[in-house]
């Protein structure tokens, strides 16, 4: 009869196996050296332990392979035996050594777990191995695990430091990623808000029992409480999925901190359990089927930076050049923000080399250079602002691209550039899309600005001016011809009613046939033209109700008007945004 519980998969093995183990190094890694030589409830020291748990993990191949071949299983000897052997032997090296040793020996589990086929899979005998030598194992250590914890601040950043993984993956995946389908079933946005309904109950829980004592549940069965989370979930939108996570963890953090010795050591260290299992013990349960999903090719990381960057460049085209001196919502200018996604960008193809082996170069300084980067862009023009953003990108994507097709880019390679495109878009893109004109009157705001000075700069060259060459090598007169020609055709689009798809031939092709078209026209006949196309574009914008203006009207007029009127301020008027 089987002892353990059965797995259908290699993959449900490997989750199995990996929960405990990741949520014990979670603890181990954030606690100060000096702590692993004092001695634990079982009479270990946390170096002996790990000890311990590394040398089971290196009998589980050479048993594996005994069953295959018929040999013998024997691990080597009498268990307390075996134990004191390692015990003595792990006393007289580092920590890190041992830590290297559990790390080594784990690896080495994870692969034979992977070789294992299907009939092996479903064979008792292999299943009992791994289970008493990993995910079987590990819980027998976690009362030491936990009477090693002696503050509330420890317990935090435990807590703290575990999130950063889980976190990272998500964010790897792309806005669009967090839609597809654990293996679990769910959606990865489900298991997001899983997480943060778990996190918001631990407040609760914590909050009660440090300032009355009482322990008390979760509210109601677990499946319930999941059930309702992915119900609750339908059709919001990720983003606010991925705010609340962040808003609600945090907030845990905090109140695991307020944690003293006593209370977290009370009754059977329930507060260390409900923190474990809702935090460094739940992001370890969800580790593989997160982590299965995270993008590992360089076309999979593509996929996502060119998702991640139309989604963050539709919304800055239609912002346009004039506001980017302004302040965002966050009190920096939005040239500082394009500045601060430029530089980032700049800096991965310098350092992509050593993530690619899993390292880091030299430490940066990210206040400091988020600051200096901030002010050095109130010297730059909004035009070589947005140069410098777009080039940036394009470096980016070409590193990404030039990488080996078949070979997997290692994790701390992925979350560079995961980090510095498409995750810092959209850790940025609110600020954009708030300044974004949607309203009749924000789109007149705006067309008025820009018109004033636009007409403005036109007006400086004089009616004779307009007959000299522009820089793009039209004559200013039919640079006006082709403004007022895009002008009337926006007029022509919103009295019937439906927007034209244009291409870049058809846009060549119109702006050639209006410009020859008025090539016997005056330049004071041409300013009146212009005028008049402006008033009559303007009379109809002012006509529309604030509804359609957001749902069609404002995503694509301004390209007619005051963006265009943009793009040539700077290039052919000489006006610096």
């Amino acid at each position: 009869m089987s002892i353990t519980t059965p797995v259908t998969s290699k993959s449900d093995l490997i989750a199995k196996i990996e929960h405990g183990y990741i949520a014990s190094r979670a603890v181990l890694e954030a606690l100060p050296a000096e702590r692993w030589d004092a001695p634990l409830p079982s009479g270990w020291t946390l170096k002996e332990m790990v000890g311990h748990l590394a040398y089971w993990e290196t009998t589980v191949r050479p048993y594996i392979e005994a069953l295959r071949t018929g040999g013998p299983r024997e691990s080597g000897g009498d268990a307390d035996a075996e134990n004191a052997k390692v015990v003595a032997e792990v006393r007289g090296l580092t920590c890190e050594n041992v830590l290297k040793r559990w790390t080594d020996a784990h690896a080495d589990v994870l692969a034979v777990a992977g070789s294992l086929s299907e009939d092996e899979l479903a064979d008792d005998a292999f299943n009992e191995k791994f289970n008493g030598e990993t995910y079987g194992h590990y819980p027998q250590h976690f009362a030491d695990l936990g009477a090693a914890i002696k503050t509330g601040k420890e317990l935090a950043r435990i807590a703290s430091d575990s999130e950063v993984p889980f976190r990272l993956g998500v964010m790897s995946l792309g806005l669009a990623g967090l839609d597809a389908t654990t293996s679990s079933g769910w959606t990865f946005k489900d298991l997001v808000a899983h997480v943060t309904a778990w996190s918001d109950l631990t407040i609760s829980r914590l909050t009660r029992y440090r300032e009355t004592g009482e322990m008390q549940g979760p509210g109601g069965e677990a499946d319930d409480i999941n059930a309702a989370v992915v119900e609750r979930t339908k059709g919001r939108d990720a983003r606010e999925i991925l705010d609340e996570v962040d808003a609600s963890t945090d907030k845990l953090f905090a109140e695991i901190e307020k944690l003293d010795e006593k209370q977290l050591h009370a009754n059977d260290d329930w507060a260390i359990a409900i923190i474990a299992g809702n935090t460094y013990g739940h992001f370890a349960e969800h580790h593989t089927e997160l982590f299965d999903a995270v993008p590992k090719r360089p076309a999979q990381l593509i996929e996502r930076m060119r998702e991640g960057w139309r989604m963050f460049r539709r919304p800055l085209g239609r912002l346009g050049l004039s506001p980017l001196s302004q302040n965002t919502p966050a009190g920096w200018t939005f040239k500082a923000l394009l500045a601060h996604l430029a530089y980032w960008m700049e800096v991965v193809p310098e350092e992509l080399p050593a993530r690619l082996e899993g390292r880091r170069t030299s430490g940066v300084e990210f206040e400091a250079e988020n600051a200096r980067e901030a002010a050095a862009s109130a010297t730059r023009s909004a035009h070589d602002t947005i140069a410098r953003l777009d080039a940036a990108y394009r470096k980016v994507f070409a590193v990404t691209t030039a990488l080996p097709a078949d070979r997997d880019v290692h994790f701390m390679a992925v979350r560079l550039i995961a980090g510095e495109t498409y995750g810092h878009f959209l850790q940025h893109l609110y600020e954009i899309e708030a300044a974004v004109p949607r309203t009749t009157a924000d789109v007149l705001r705006r067309y008025d600005d820009t018109w004033t000075r636009f007409r403005g700069a036109i007006r400086e060259r004089g009616r004779s001016g307009l007959m000299e060459p522009t820089s793009s090598g039209w004559s200013y007169r039919d640079m006006c011809a082709h403004a007022a020609n895009w002008l009337q055709q926006a007029v022509s689009e919103l009295e019937a009613g439906e927007f034209r798809s244009w291409n870049g031939e058809t846009i060549q092709a119109e702006n050639d046939r209006a410009v020859e078209a008025h090539r016997l026209v005056g330049p004071e006949a041409m300013l009146d033209e212009l005028d008049t196309s402006h008033r009559r574009l303007r009379e109809a914008l002012a006509t529309i109700p604030d509804e359609r203006m957001r749902e069609s009207v404002a995503g694509v007029i301004p390209f007619y008007s005051y963006l265009h009127w943009e793009e040539h301020m700077g290039a052919d008027l000489g006006v610096t945004l």
